[in-house]
């Protein structure tokens, strides 16, 4: 996304390199004299001390009388008027980009002109694999969208089938229990005496024939073989009530047992299933319904990102909103980083879109921004005029005016913004570039002045020194203060040329 920020009149300051000068030669029209050294004075004959030597004290400093005048020495930067900062800030994209093209630094441009080109070829491979999960989503949300209302519709029918099956198996074990275990060991039992019985007619019929057969004296063929029938059939009905008596202790011991093992075990999964469904049931719907929603979230996101990587794409070719002259990077805080970004704006070299800053500024229209120390505070007013003598040029100072001054503090300094009339075939000024700024405030032909040092302050606001007297001993005295510049202050009353007073307290 391209963002432009247009701003006039006070600009964000070259912060960094302006502090603030209060002395020097270019500081003060008046420089302090230094302090003589104490001298040893000794009285001589008619010196109203007496015969006793007097020695002068090594803290003291004496009125001045000269010229002085109260300025302002400020260090500071010159900066745009006017300026749009343009920069790539995509929404989606956080990969580095290979720079194609990029204006140079200080280029002159018309609106619409190329500032940087990446290469987009990462960005379009992430808009078709966008697309493909898009797509892909689509299907999948489709499913869901069908298998939330069928889930819906199944939900009674699961239900009323686990409730039936968990009815017919309770059935079950309660018929089993009650009917079918006592009628299966009956039946097992009445198998046994079945087979008893059937074994018993036949050996009754094999006793009865062999009676018959015995009385005669011979035995006819045919009388044979019907008694060798029924010792087989004897036999057999033998064997017989053997398997049943084998059969029917393996029903009552270990068939029904294991039935009623098995019935009782499927009516407790019944009830158990049962259980199951009624609480799963209304979850498992509720979870089709969340995760309906869940990717019908996801397919709103994947289209606001498939927006968003096309909008990078369309915005990844930075161009210029204005004419003007372009510097790399932009200034916040007062402070150019112009260094930074034209390290990064290198044809071929991978670079992340966001480090990529420009400036578009008109370099015919600048003003100079600088720090003020606190003290001088008091001598600061709208339209305060004063020159500019730029670092580049210190024979081409510049007139300028304060615009409107509003005290608000930032480390222990405050920030003053002077509009520059620059002289008409003087050097080009550019932002960037620095100077110091000075403006008189007041201007004095003769005065009185002190180190500001030796004025102290009375509780009730009054000023006070302490002046040497004739007798060598400091007296304090009443002053009134006036201009102050340079760490000097103007005495109004109070004192005199050549007095001396004392720069600390006695």
């Amino acid at each position: 996304m391209r963002r432009f920020e247009r701003m006039h009149g006070m600009a964000v300051a070259a912060g960094g390199l302006l502090v603030m000068a209060a002395a020097g030669a270019q500081e003060s029209a008046v420089k302090p004299a230094p302090d003589k050294p104490a001298e040893k004075v000794t009285d001589k004959p008619g010196d109203k001390t007496g015969d006793k030597p007097v020695e002068k004290a090594a803290d003291t400093v004496a009125v001045e009388r000269g010229p002085f005048e109260s300025a302002i020495v400020a260090k500071g930067a010159f900066e745009p008027v006017e300026w749009v900062a343009v920069e790539f800030r995509p929404q989606s994209w956080g990969q580095p980009l290979d720079v194609v093209r990029v204006v140079p630094h200080g280029a002159r441009i018309g609106v619409g002109d190329l500032l940087v080109e990446f290469d987009t070829a990462k960005l379009d491979r992430a808009i078709a694999d966008e697309k493909v999960e898009l797509e892909l989503g689509e299907k999948a949300l489709e499913v869901a969208r069908r298998d939330v209302p069928a889930a819906e519709a199944m939900h009674p029918i699961e239900m009323a089938e686990a409730e039936r099956q968990a009815k017919v198996a309770a059935e079950d074990l309660a018929r089993f229990l009650g009917i079918e275990k006592a009628a299966a060991e009956e039946q097992a039992r009445f198998v046994v005496r079945a087979a008893e019985e059937r074994l018993k007619y036949a050996r009754e019929e094999l006793e009865q024939l062999e009676r018959m057969y015995k009385d005669k004296d011979l035995t006819e063929e045919t009388e044979e073989m019907i008694l060798q029938r029924t010792r087989f059939d004897v036999e057999q009905s033998e064997l017989a009530l053997k398997r049943a008596k084998e059969n029917s202790e393996e029903a009552i011991t270990l068939g029904i047992p294991r039935r009623e093992t098995e019935i009782r075990k499927a009516a407790d999964k019944a009830a158990i299933a049962l259980d199951k469904a009624r609480a799963t049931l209304p979850l498992q719907l509720a979870q089709k319904k969340l995760a309906l929603a869940k990717q019908e979230h996801d397919r709103a996101e994947a289209l606001r990102r498939l927006a968003e990587l096309e909008a990078d794409r369309a915005a990844a070719t930075l161009r210029a909103p204005r004419a003007g002259m372009v510097y790399h990077g932009r200034f916040r805080d007062g402070v150019w980083n112009t260094a930074a970004v034209a390290a990064k704006a290198v044809v071929g070299q991978p670079v992340q879109p966001t480090e990529l800053d420009f400036t578009i500024l008109d370099p015919d229209r600048v003003q100079f921004r600088a720090k003020i120390e606190e003290k001088d505070l008091n001598l600061l007013t709208t339209g305060l005029a004063g020159r500019v003598e730029p670092t580049g040029y210190p024979e081409a100072d510049v007139a300028v005016t304060l615009g409107p001054f509003v005290p608000v503090p930032r480390d222990g300094t405050f920030e003053a913004v002077f509009a520059v009339a620059a002289k008409e075939g003087g050097p080009k000024l550019l932002p960037g570039m620095t100077g110091i700024a000075r403006c008189t405030v007041a201007k004095r032909a003769e005065a009185l002045t002190v180190p500001g040092g030796v004025v102290f302050r009375d509780d009730d606001g009054g000023r006070h020194v302490f002046v040497i007297g004739e007798d060598g001993k400091p007296v304090k005295r009443p002053v009134k203060t006036g201009l102050s510049s340079g760490g000097r202050i103007e005495i109004v009353e109070g004192l005199a040329a050549g007095d001396r007073v004392r720069t600390t307290k006695p």
